[in-house]
Formats: structure tokens, C-alpha cells, sequence
């Protein structure tokens, strides 16, 4: 093992990992090629398969904890048994490119004032069914549109500064023992402390294999709620990622985009053309709305694909905006009540 080059950050890369022996497995080569430039640190959450002994095989430090942890708890260990200038978390189902650790280190070296540094997933991801494609586009496409400076963090694929982290006391693993928005929590906390980047062309390749039930629960209580809570909490809503002012206007649009699509055909049957123009108007300004995100679905999958997406995604848009704001409204209720 060695430093990138000489004189820049020292860089740690910390895995933190539950159940995940087949996604090391797969992402063997780029671990051990990471392992060969700086420390690779693997904790083992409390996992019930061979994800600690794949762990030993391939990094440097290894860490378990007796029972099951999420992943904030996990990386606040791997930061612990760092002593690298620069944490790098990356995702056990996340792989690198050969170019992913100097890209992190020049940014670090190249200006001092850099907190942190945020990825996002390539646009290729290997699982070919639609709702592994559908989760991790929409990742890749939202990330490539969100503001660079001040950034979000992503833990996925983001690096910071140790000092820094410790300073603001890491993830908050008490209030987050399950995956959740750990990190965007955690960026709430980075941003005053310095410049927090997103850098659109620090990506990696997403390995996991989604399923419409998982994409629906992750979506709820893994987004949703505990955002919704945070917003509450910090009373700020930034217009940025899930929530840029064109995408609250999408989600109050969805349920009539949703229902346009069933009356649309019923009205062309039947000859009523004022809800027949109605509905398409409707269907016209949501498409408008997000009118990238189905191009980039058209470009990388097809017309298909762009069509089906665009379903699934107004079914997103409504569940996702009901959610969040019935939670934000109990939030702000409780805490009326309390004062």
C-alpha cells in the first residue's frame, strides 16, 4: 500500500457492509485495487454471512460488531480506526473506477478550504430489470442536475476531511440506526465548516439489484419520512436534489397526471374532447416538468423504458409527496404542541 502521490491528503476507504459477501465478491478486483494506493478499511455491521472473512481477505483493517449496526455506526468505526486526512466511504455495492481515489486526493490537495467531496452512480449500472435501472438513473440523472457548491453528501461515493468529521461528531448514529439520510444530515452539519462539493464525474457503478416493492419501501422509510423529520427539524428546505421547486410542482401534479392517464382514453373514446384536451394538457405539463430526466431515460434505454419510467415515476412523485408532507405536518404540529 502507498499514498496516491507524493505530497497529496492521505486517504482512508472505509466499506461498511451487512449481508454483503456477494456484492465484495463482485467487487473484489477494484477493492483490491484501491488496497494497492491506501488503506482500505471493511466494518462488518453484524452480518450473518461470510462478509467479515471475505472482509480479511481484502483489506487492510477489519471491524465487526457483534450484532447488527447501520451503516452510520458502521462508518463512525471505520473513522475511528482511521488515521488518514481524508475519508473516503464507498458503499460495499459500490464500485470504483481505476481513477476514483486520485480524483478525491487532487480535490482535497488542490484546495485547502474543501470539507467535502460528493459522487454520485455512473449511468451504467449491471442489473438490467426495470426497477434497477429505473432507481439508480433517476440517482445518477438527479445528482448530475443538483448544485455543485454548497453540495449534499452522499456516502455512497463522498469523501471529508477527519478532522472535520470528528469535529462535527460523524453520522448520526443514534438517530439513524438503519440506512437512511445519515448523510445528508451529516452535510447540514459540514456546510458551515467550509466548501462541500459535488463533483459530477466522481462516479461508481451501482451493483445492487433493485426490486418495485424495495424501490416503494426505500423510498418511504429510508427518504421520505426521516427527511421530512429533518426539515422539520432544521426548518430549512433546500432547493436541491428531490426537492428544487420543479419537482414540488411535479409532485402536486402527479395525482393528476395519474388519473389523466385513465381518463384520456375512456375520452377519446367516447368523444369528449374537452377532457380528452384536459388530460393531455396535464400529461403534457408533467412530461415538461421533468423533461430531462425522460429524455436521459430515452437516451440510455429507450422510448420504452422512457414511457414506463415516467409512470413509475409520477407513482413515485405522488406517494413520495403524500408521505412527506403528511410527516412534515405531524412534525410541525408536535412542535407547536410542545411550545
Amino acid at each position: 500500500m502507498s499514498h496516491v502521490e507524493t505530497g497529496a491528503p492521505s486517504i482512508a476507504v472505509i466499506v461498511p457492509a451487512y449481508n454483503a459477501a456477494a456484492h465484495l465478491r463482485r467487487n473484489e478486483a477494484a477493492l483490491r485495487a484501491l488496497r494497492e494506493r491506501v488503506k482500505l478499511i471493511v466494518i462488518d455491521a453484524g452480518s450473518s454471512d461470510d462478509t467479515g472473512a471475505i472482509a480479511r481477505e481484502l483489506a487492510d483493517d477489519v471491524g465487526c460488531f457483534p450484532a447488527r449496526q447501520g451503516p452510520a455506526a458502521a462508518r463512525n468505526l471505520g473513522a475511528a480506526r482511521a488515521n488518514a486526512e481524508v475519508l473516503f466511504f464507498l458503499d460495499a455495492d459500490c464500485a470504483p473506477r481505476p481513477d476514483t481515489v486520485e480524483r478525491v486526493a487532487r480535490a482535497f490537495d488542490e484546495d485547502p478550504e474543501l470539507v467535502s467531496l460528493t459522487g454520485s452512480y455512473d449511468d451504467s449500472p449491471p442489473e438490467a430489470n426495470f426497477a434497477s435501472q429505473y432507481m439508480n438513473l433517476r440517482h445518477h440523472y438527479t445528482h448530475q442536475q443538483a448544485q455543485r457548491e454548497p453540495g449534499t453528501f452522499w456516502a455512497g461515493c463522498g469523501a471529508v476531511r477527519r478532522e472535520v468529521f470528528l469535529e462535527v461528531g460523524g453520522f448520526d448514529a443514534d438517530r439513524y440506526p438503519r440506512p437512511a439520510i445519515e448523510d445528508i444530515e451529516l452535510a447540514t452539519r459540514l456546510q458551515p465548516r467550509g466548501r462541500t462539493r459535488l463533483d459530477p464525474a466522481l462516479q461508481v457503478t451501482h451493483l445492487k439489484r433493485w426490486t418495485l416493492p424495495g424501490v416503494i419501501r426505500t423510498d418511504l422509510f429510508d427518504r421520505c419520512i426521516p427527511w421530512a423529520q429533518l426539515v422539520a427539524r432544521t426548518r430549512r428546505m433546500p432547493d436541491d436534489l428531490n426537492l428544487r421547486q420543479s419537482q414540488r410542482l411535479a409532485v402536486a401534479l402527479s395525482p393528476l397526471a395519474l388519473l389523466s392517464v385513465v381518463v384520456l382514453p375512456f375520452a377519446l373514446l367516447s368523444g369528449a374532447w374537452g377532457w380528452a384536451v384536459l388530460s393531455a394538457g396535464v400529461i403534457a405539463a408533467s412530461v415538461g416538468l421533468n423533461a430531462g430526466l425522460f429524455r436521459f431515460f430515452a437516451r440510455r434505454r429507450g422510448p420504452g423504458f422512457a414511457v414506463g419510467g415516467w409512470l413509475f415515476h409520477q407513482l413515485h412523485l405522488f406517494y413520495s409527496g403524500v408521505t412527506f408532507a403528511t410527516v412534515l405536518l405531524a412534525e410541525r404540529l408536535v412542535g407547536a404542541l410542545r411550545r
